[in-house]
């Protein structure tokens, strides 16, 4: 049998590391300043945060810039 590599979701790391700070789509938000559906949206498809979003979660959600660059880029 063929040795096949499972491909992970885009931005997996992302999503996961909101969730690993406390950022479910409750938590985001508030930090956003958006309803929960869009929330819960932005966290299931992290790819379409724009970088407002992402240093709104940096300043009000406390997350390192570097850890959100560090799982953008893996």
């Amino acid at each position: 049998m063929p040795y096949v590599k499972t491909r992970e979701v885009p931005f997996a790391r992302v999503r996961r590391l909101f969730i690993g700070y406390g950022l479910d789509a409750t938590a985001l938000a508030v930090v956003l300043g958006c309803s929960y559906n869009t929330a819960k949206q932005r966290l299931e498809k992290p790819e379409t945060m724009t970088l407002a979003d992402l240093d709104r979660v940096c300043r009000a959600g406390h997350v390192p810039m570097e850890e959100i660059r560090a799982a953008i880029i893996k």
